[in-house]
C-alpha cells in the first residue's frame, strides 16, 4: 500500500475565500477611516493592493508560513487604513461561507478518487499551506476530513509548501497529488516524494495518451514551461527551474489517480 499526500485548493477541493471570505472582509474593510469616502470600486482596489503587498513582503522575506495567516493579513490591513473594523476571526467567515449554497465543492471525482484509495488500504494525508482553521471546516463539511490521517499545515508544521519541512510533517509520502508546480511538484520532489501534476488545462494531445505514457513527451515539458513562466510563485523560489518542477506524472483528471498509485 502506498502513502499518499493530497494539495487541497484546486485538487481535491473549493474553499469559500473567492466566494464568502474575502467580499466579507471587503465589506467589513468599508468602515476604515481611510476607506470611507472611497467608492466601493477604488475601496475593494486598495484592499486588494494592500493584502497583496503584505503576503508578497512575508514571502520575500522566506516567511512562508506566515504569509498565509490571513487572520494577521487582516488586522495589518485594517491598521494601515486607520482601523477601526470589528475583523471576526477568519474561521467564523470560513464556517459561515461553508454553510452558504454553492460557495464551497467537492471537484470532479474528489471524493470517489479518495474513498477508493482509502477503500484499498492507501494511506492518504494532506499537505496544505491553508492554516488548519481555514481548511478543515471545509474538509469536514464536504464530507472528505475522514478519509485523511493526517492534515498537514502551516501552523502545524511551521513550514510552508515547497519547503520540505512541510512534506516531512506528513510522515512517509511515496506520492503527493497536486496543481501548483512551484508548491507541489517542485516541493514534493525535493523532499525525495514523486508528484503526480494535476493540470485541468492539460493539451488534448497529451491528454489522448495514456497516463504512463505521457511523461517525457517534448509536449509535457511545454506544457511545465509554460504554467512556471506564468506562475506567481516563482520569483520567490527561484531554485524551482522546470527540471525541478517536471512531474513523474501527469493527469488532466482525478479520476485518472488509481491508475497512477494503484489500486
Amino acid at each position: 500500500m502506498a502513502n499518499i499526500g493530497f494539495d487541497l485548493d484546486g485538487v481535491l477541493m473549493r474553499n469559500p475565500f473567492s466566494g464568502h471570505v474575502f467580499p466579507a472582509f471587503h465589506r467589513l474593510m468599508r468602515a476604515a477611516p481611510a476607506l470611507r469616502d472611497l467608492d466601493e470600486a477604488a475601496a475593494a482596489a486598495a484592499v486588494t493592493r494592500a493584502v497583496r503587498e503584505r503576503w508578497g513582503a512575508l514571502m520575500r522575506r522566506g516567511e512562508f508560513a506566515a504569509a498565509y495567516d490571513w487572520d494577521a493579513t487582516f488586522h495589518a490591513v485594517a491598521e494601515r487604513f486607520g482601523g477601526g473594523v470589528d475583523l471576526p476571526a477568519v474561521e467564523a467567515l470560513v464556517r459561515e461561507g461553508c454553510a452558504l449554497p454553492g460557495v464551497i465543492a467537492a471537484l470532479p471525482h474528489a471524493r470517489e478518487t479518495v474513498a477508493a484509495l482509502a477503500a484499498a488500504g492507501h494511506r492518504l494525508v494532506v499537505v496544505t499551506n491553508g492554516y488548519a482553521a481555514y481548511q478543515e471546516p471545509v474538509l469536514d463539511a464536504l464530507g472528505l476530513l475522514r478519509y485523511f490521517e493526517r492534515v498537514v499545515t502551516p501552523d502545524w508544521a511551521g513550514a510552508a509548501k515547497p519547503q520540505r519541512e512541510a512534506f516531512a510533517a506528513a510522515g512517509p509520502l511515496d506520492w503527493f497529488v497536486g496543481d501548483t508546480l512551484v508548491h507541489d511538484v517542485f516541493g514534493a520532489r525535493s523532499a525525495g516524494v514523486k508528484a503526480v501534476w494535476l493540470d485541468a488545462a492539460l493539451p488534448d494531445a497529451l491528454a489522448a495518451l495514456p497516463v504512463a505514457a505521457r511523461a517525457g513527451r517534448p509536449e509535457l515539458a511545454a506544457c511545465v514551461a509554460e504554467s512556471l513562466a506564468a506562475s506567481q510563485y516563482a520569483v520567490f523560489h527561484p531554485e524551482a527551474d522546470a527540471a525541478s518542477c517536471t512531474p513523474e506524472a501527469v493527469i488532466k483528471d482525478l479520476a485518472e489517480l488509481v491508475g497512477v498509485v494503484g489500486p
